[in-house]
Formats: C-alpha cells, structure tokens, sequence
C-alpha cells in the first residue's frame, strides 16, 4: 500500500510540473507564435492529406516483410510450376464450365454490354451522377495516356497533370474569351505535344538513368503550377478559370464518351495492336535486349511518351466542362498523384484497368468524402499501398489471362515466294560479304573508365564465315570489347568497321540492321514472356522468317508455351541465339555461352556453334575461358591482357606463347 501511494505521489508531481511548464510556455510569445502555426499548418488541406497519407503508410510499415516473403514465394520455381499446370488445365475445360477461360465470343459479349451501360446511362441516372462518371471517363483517358509510358514503355512520369492541365486550360480560355473549344483543346493538344517530346529527348538520352525521368517531369509540374498561380491574366491565377455549364448534359456526355471512344480505339487499332505496342512491351521488360535486337529505343520511348502527353491533353479539354473550374491544381503535383493511384488500382498496361480506377475513385471520392472527411485520404492511401504491395498488376490484372503481345509476325521468308524455304535459298536470298573480305574489324580501340584504361590500342579482324575466340584472364578487357563491337558503349578513340562501313558512332539498333547480332554472358531475355512471345518479337525486328537450325527449331516446338523463367539455363542460352539468328546475322558475338553449363552441355553447345557456320553461314566472335571448348570451337584464338592484344592465332600457338602462359595459365 505503501509503495502504491508513493506512485501515485510521484505521478501527481509529475502531472503538476508538466502542466505548469505548458502553461508557462503557452503565456510566453515563443508560445503563442509555435500554437498559432501548428494551428495553420493543421488547418491546411494539403498537409492533412499528406499527413494522412504518412499514417497509412506507417501503419503499412509492420507488414513489409510478410509481403516481401508472399512475393518470394509467389516466385519460387515450384509455385510457378504450379500455377502453369492449374493454367494448362484451366484450358482445357470446354467454354461454359466454372474456372475455364471466356471464349473470344464472351469478351466480346461483355465488352458490348459495359460499352452500352456507360453509353446509356444518361437515360438511367440523375444529370449529378452522369456527371460524376463523364468527369471519371475523362479521369481514365488521363489515366490511358500516362499508362501509354508508365505501364506500356516503363517510363516513370511523376508530373504528367501539366499535359492534362494544358488542355483543360485550353478548352477553358477559349470558353472565357468566347472562343472555340475546340480550337482550344487543339491548341492545348499541341503545346502539350512539344512538350512530352521536349522531356522525352532530354530524359530518354543513354547517358541519363532511370530516376531522371521522374525528377524532370516532377520539376515541370511545379514550374507549371507555379507559372499558373502567377499568370493572372491569362490563368485567372490560384482561383484559376470558371467554366461554364454545358446546357445539356446528357448531350455533352454523350460527346464526351464517344470521343473518348474514338481516342481509345484510335491507340488501339493504331499503336497497342501494332509492332510498336510488342516494342513497347519489350522496352519495358528489357530494354537492353531489345536494343540489341533491333529496337530503336530511344525514337520508340519519345514516341511512345509524346502520344502519352496528347492523349493526357485530350483527356484535359474533355473534363474541363465537368471540373466547372480549372485552376492551378490541375497541373500540379496533387493531381498528377492522383492519376498514378488510379492507374496502380485499376491496372497497368490495360485500356480497361485506367477508366475502373478513375471513375471508382472519383464517384468513391464524392460519395464517401462527405460522410468521411479526411479519412477517406487515409482509405484512398491504404488502397495504393495495398495494390502495389500485393496486387501490382490493379484490379484488372486478377482477370488477365493469355499472351501479352499481339502476334505481328512477318508473312514473307528470304525466298519471298513459299513459306517453307532451305537454308541455301535464304543464304541466296541475303547479301553477304565478298569470301576474301572482312565482315567485322576493329582498329586501335582505346577505351577509358574513370581514367583507368580498359583497352589500349586494340585490333581485331574477322573474316566471313571465321569463329575468332577472345580468351584471357578476368578484367583483360574481353567483354568491354564486345560491348564496343555490338554498340553498348562507345569507344573513346579508334574505328569499328562492319562490312566495310564505319560503325563506331552508330546505335546498337543500326548496328543489329547492319548485320551484326550478341547475346550476353547471363542470357538476356524477357521475364514473364513465354518461348512463342520471344520469337514474335525477333521476327518482327527481322521483317522476315527465316529457317533455323534443327536445334533451335525443335527448341521453338517443345517449349513455345513456356515462359522462360521455366526454361533450363541451357534452354534459356539457346533461346538467346536462337533470337539472334532471327535478323540472319554475318557476325554474330557470344559473351561466355559456356558459363554455368554442365560439361556435357558445354560440349554440345560447341558443336551447335560450329554447325551453325555450315548451316546459317556468319561469323562468330565468342569470349570464353573453358580452353577445351576453345580449342574445338575457334578457328583462330585472340588472348588480350590488360587491354592489349599479346598473341593471336591457333590454339597450339598461343598457348604456347610465353607471355599468355605468364599472363593468363599462370605458367612460366
């Protein structure tokens, strides 16, 4: 009892001392100043939504590492394994039974019905509510066009609002000054326009990194937001342009919808359905391998993120009538965070998953905000999270199914006159080099990083139809080399030569056109495709089909179903060069094809690639360190150490050089 009362004692002075120390600072004018802030700072709108955000993701904290192991188990080879065979049996139930996939018919069906739901609805709901979901279409055409980079092409746009407010700022100008809206939609279109490529160029280029992209469009948008609050005359300033009401709404909805409609099928039919859309989904999941492959990277990524900004614009000048006001928010960070929570809910990389998330959320917003003030943030937060975390695919991503890329397949063979040829007919069919010239040379090459030099004055000639192997000890420069070679990086001094043209300024792109083709030391593929996926996309890059060796060939009908995450290491190098025979090749560069095979596959590997000089008849420049598999394979064997080129010619000569003994076997 004792010890009870002296707690409580304690506890009481405690209390006293605490509360006169708070009132003495509350009397105090340092007191008043910090209460009267904390008070502005709480009653701003701003901070109770970031504040809000910041509990949500708080309260996400604890869980982190159970997500993190749901995801690594999710992707563990035996429930991947599992989920191919529930997916193979789930086809094979006949249409109409519970779990099978809907026929092409069914989609159709469903798609009609939701298209005459959203087209009607006018003749079924109030003009308020007509108004909420014309405000969400336009909300999800915003949402398609950041899709357009964000989820097609894999570029991270953290201000694309300023496209979606120079189109609503367009629309709502030429309103003020009783103009045209559609005169200023357009002209907000084509602003736009200039400026997604004038950021694309600028932060596309080789020499940025991933994160500049985001940086540079978060910069935009708040320029542009703050040029809005300042340009009174023209953007009315923070109050921003009062838009009047259309004096019909179900007539502007319909409008609205069916110009959307027209966007949407526009992109469709003309870009997503096309060899561009296959493209975009290969810059997305390996840009470096469909560079290497033929893709123009660079011009498809400011393509793909100028369309991005036209249609965000359009989707502006749509809902400028709705929002009754366009202001300097509209181009501000706020929204632009607004359009990535409805894209990550509804769904990347679909034209249905956008418009699911924009119009839930918006008629979500209205419906519940009223009842749940600042809360709602805090639910609108914990969606976000909850769908990056554990369905990162949104909403439309649980009823996905099939293959991602459209078939685009090229009609025509080398022989352009049957669709089976022989290997002799497309070897007719294809320009090569001249028997006593030289298909590949490099002269004095001299490469730098960070000072250090990596190779010094290196030469290198290939002849038609020659396997040249590149051995020496790690860090001599063999794979700085290739990536010289196939245009990975650029030489600081010296020429490459491809068929007797200059090629050391030219992109790897143009280099693959040339007639040049790589892999990598890890097989370079694109994750989540499967075996057919990888050949569609090689064979459109070629333009043409060509045959291939039987190997590789008997590869294509045995696992075409398969992604290549279920593919043997073997199977997954093989697949590698099986895609670059694809474009025909004269030369053709392997960066350490032997690495991590067992002996026997190493062994057969050898006789593929020599088979492939009788078969498919290109060159081939191979850096590898198994000296067994060099010496069977290599016509003549170059050894580099320290960036220089220290023997050259058979096996049995440059092993028995002094310097590469000393250099590279360790022997004196």
């Amino acid at each position: 009892m004792v010890n009870a009362r002296w707690r409580a004692l304690r506890a009481a002075v405690s209390l006293e001392i605490v509360r006169s120390r708070r009132s003495f600072l509350r009397a105090s004018a340092l007191g008043d100043t910090v209460e009267a802030g904390w008070q502005a700072v709480r009653e701003s709108m701003p901070i109770e939504g970031v504040h809000a955000c910041w509990q949500a993701i708080v309260a996400a904290l604890p869980i982190e590492r159970v997500f993190a192991r749901w995801r690594a188990l999710r992707t563990s080879a035996s429930v991947v394994a599992a989920e191919a065979r529930w997916n193979a049996m789930r086809a094979a139930l006949p249409p109409g039974v519970a779990g099978a996939p809907a026929s092409a018919m069914s989609r159709r069906v469903l798609g009609l019905v939701l298209f005459l739901a959203a087209a009607l609805c006018p003749l079924y709901l109030s003009e308020f509510k007509v108004g909420l979901i014309a405000l969400g279409i336009a909300y999800g055409l915003f949402g398609v066009g950041l899709d357009l980079a964000w989820g097609r092409a894999g570029m991270i746009s953290i201000g694309h609002a300023v496209f979606f407010g120079l189109g609503a700022y367009g629309v709502a100008i030429a309103l003020q000054n009783e103009g045209s809206a559609l005169i200023g939609g357009l002209i907000g279109t084509v602003l736009a326009a200039l400026l997604g490529v004038g950021i694309a160029v600028v932060g596309m280029r080789r020499s940025t990194n991933p994160s500049t992209m985001a940086v540079l469009t978060l910069a935009v948008t708040l320029l542009a937001e703050k040029v809005a609050r300042d340009w009174w005359s023209l953007t009315g300033g923070s109050t921003g342009i009062f838009v009047p009401v259309m004096t019909s709404t179900n007539s502007y909805y319909w409008i609205c919808f069916f110009a959307t409609v027209a966007v949407v099928a526009a992109l469709w039919f003309g870009v997503l359905n096309r060899p561009l859309g296959n493209r975009l989904s290969a810059i997305r999941l390996n840009d470096r391998r469909a560079e290497h492959m033929g893709v123009p990277v660079f011009r498809e990524r400011v393509v793909a993120f100028t369309l991005s900004a036209v249609v965000s614009a359009i989707a502006g000048g749509l809902g400028a009538p709705w929002m009754t006001s366009v202001s300097p928010e509209r181009v501000g960070i706020l929204t632009s965070t607004q359009v990535l929570v409805w894209v990550a809910i509804g769904g990347k990389n679909s034209i249905l998953g956008p418009f699911i998330g924009a119009v839930a959320i918006t008629y979500g917003q209205d419906v519940l905000a009223a009842s749940l003030g600042n809360f709602y943030l805090l639910i609108l937060g914990f969606l976000f999270i909850f769908s990056v975390l554990l369905v990162p695919s949104g909403l439309i991503g649980l009823l996905r199914s099939g293959r991602e890329l459209v078939d685009t397949t090229p009609k025509k063979t080398p022989a352009a006159t049957s669709a089976v040829v022989s290997i002799g007919a497309a070897e007719a069919a294809l320009p090569r080099p001249q028997a006593n010239g030289e298909v590949l040379a490099a002269e004095n090459v001299v490469k730098r990083f960070s000072g250090n030099m990596v190779l010094d004055g290196v030469s290198l000639r290939v002849k038609p139809h020659e396997i040249v192997c590149l051995i020496g000890p790690n860090g001599a420069g063999k794979t700085t080399l290739l990536n010289i070679l196939s245009g990975a990086i650029d030489c600081d001094a010296g020429s490459v030569l491809l068929r007797g043209q200059h090629v050391e300024a030219a992109p790897p792109h143009l280099r693959v056109a040339s007639g040049l083709a790589r892999t990598f030391q890890i097989p370079s593929l694109f994750p989540g495709l499967t075996v057919a996926e990888h050949f569609i996309l090689a064979r459109q890059e070629a333009g043409l089909i060509v045959p291939l060796p039987a190997s590789y060939a008997q590869l294509e009908r045995n696992h075409a179903g398969r992604r290549v995450e279920m593919l043997s290491l073997s199977d997954r190098r093989s697949l590698e060069i099986a895609m670059a025979l694809c474009s025909r090749p004269d030369v053709l560069l392997l960066d350490e094809p032997a690495a991590g095979l067992a002996r026997n596959d190493a062994g057969a590997l050898a006789r593929t690639l020599r088979a492939l000089r009788e078969d498919v008849g290109c060159a081939i420049v191979c850096v590898e360190h198994d000296m067994e598999i060099v010496r069977d394979l290599a016509d003549r064997v170059v050894c580099l150490h320290r960036g220089r080129v220290i023997s050259e010619g058979t096996m049995d000569e440059v092993s028995a050089n002094d310097e590469v003994r000393r250099a590279y076997l360790g022997m004196a």
